[in-house]
Parts: structure tokens; C-alpha cells; sequence
């Protein structure tokens, strides 16, 4: 019986034997939303808007310039974003470090050996810790989301390409907070903990930097015409 490392090889292995592309991506989260609910009755329901912020990720996309419709991509990712505003009274800086795994179902709307345009469905899974930099508030959150993304490949060379794409996502999250009472003025001894459930919405564009293996954008041969045994004369 395979192992679970031997089995999770034995479904990469296919992917890699098929060849595509590996690189990196800096992720730019545009506009970030949240609007996290608590189960201590006392806290309102929450929205908490974020700055814009830039991370870094590992990318590994079954087609970036092949004659082919159909692509997936995996995004490995990290981005660190500041809180904005929100409608809960914060007296110091507050920082959110998310960690996302990205799975993008591409399909082909148009390709050359050139250029690329796909547009598909995305699957996320994300862990996020927010917390302020006096400890009144920690937050972990666990959350798993759909995005609608288009994207372009640009084809420099037989090895290396560059990539674009945007996405609109809506992830579902649930998790728990650590806090202390502050009331604008003073922060309280006691620590409390509730359980916290709420969404992530937002903008998020992608810039990647491609290198291709064992990519080749076969031209579609013409059909050769078949030849009648029988003379078209008779």
C-alpha cells in the first residue's frame, strides 16, 4: 500500500513529467475586505478594511505557451497587509501575515506561440494570523474561497516567460481571538477568547516571472485529404 508521501509523488509526478513552467509571483492584494462575527455577544459584528500590500509566492503552471486550452496553475503564497480601518477601537498598529494556496483552472480564450489569455475558475485555502503590536487583539483564521480570474502570458523565449492575472475572491473563514477590553482610552488586564467566523473580499493582481521546461507550442497539422481506392471518374 503507497505511503503518503509515495502517494502525493505519484499524483505530482504526471504534472511534472508533462511539462510547464516554475517561478515566482509578487502578489498585490488591491483592496481587501473583511467582515468577521463573534460568538461573545457583547463584540459587533466587525469589518476591518486593509492597505494595499505586496508578497512573494512560488508558482508551477502546467501551460504557459503550449498549443493547448486547458492550464493549472499553484500558487504558493506569503503577503503581510496593514489594517486600514476598522469599526473596533484600535490604539496601536495592527498587521495581518497570510499564507494562501492558489489552484487555477485556466481555460485557453485565445494562444499563439507568442501570447496566451485564459480565463477560469480559482480554488483557495488560506491561513491568516492578525494581530496588534500590544497584544490586545490576536486573531487566527482558517478559510477556504472561490476567485474568478483572467490572466496573460507573455512568451519572451524558449525558456522564459512573463505572466500577468487579477482575481475577484470571496473566502469563508472561521477561527478564533484573543483580546483584552479598551475603550479608547484605557486597556484592560483580562484576556478573553471567542470564536470568530466572517469573509475575506477583495482585488488581487499577480506578476510573474516564468521558466519553461519541456515546452514546445506544437502546430496543429493539417489533415491530409484521403484517397479514394475507387477512381472518381467512374
Amino acid at each position: 500500500m503507497l505511503q503518503p508521501k509515495q502517494l502525493a509523488f505519484s499524483l505530482l509526478l504526471p504534472l511534472l513529467l508533462n511539462a510547464g513552467a516554475i517561478g515566482v509571483s509578487l502578489p498585490l492584494n488591491i483592496t481587501e475586505t473583511e467582515h468577521i462575527s463573534y460568538s461573545d455577544i457583547d463584540l459587533p459584528r466587525t469589518t476591518y478594511e486593509y492597505k494595499p500590500s505586496l508578497g512573494l509566492g512560488f508558482v508551477f503552471d502546467t501551460n504557459v505557451g503550449k498549443n493547448k486550452d486547458f492550464n493549472y496553475r499553484l500558487n504558493l503564497e506569503y503577503s503581510l497587509a496593514e489594517l486600514a480601518s476598522s469599526s473596533r477601537l484600535y490604539s496601536d498598529n495592527y498587521s495581518k501575515h497570510k499564507y494562501s494556496v492558489v489552484n487555477t483552472f485556466g481555460i485557453s480564450v485565445y494562444h499563439s506561440p507568442y501570447v496566451r489569455l485564459w480565463i477560469g475558475p480559482r480554488v483557495i485555502f488560506q491561513v491568516q494570523h492578525m494581530s496588534s503590536s500590544t497584544n490586545i487583539r490576536s486573531q487566527n483564521n482558517y478559510g477556504i474561497g472561490l476567485a474568478a480570474s483572467t490572466g496573460l502570458n507573455l512568451i519572451l523565449t524558449k525558456k522564459i516567460a512573463l505572466g500577468f492575472d487579477v482575481d475577484y475572491h470571496d473566502v469563508w473563514m472561521i477561527g478564533g481571538e484573543n483580546y483584552r477590553n479598551y475603550d479608547g482610552a484605557t486597556i484592560g488586564d483580562t484576556n478573553y477568547y471567542t470564536v470568530t467566523a466572517g469573509t475575506n473580499k477583495g482585488l488581487t493582481a499577480r506578476f510573474y516571472l516564468l521558466v519553461r521546461f519541456g515546452e514546445h507550442y506544437e502546430q496543429n497539422q493539417a489533415s491530409t485529404p484521403i484517397q479514394s481506392i475507387i477512381d472518381p471518374t467512374l
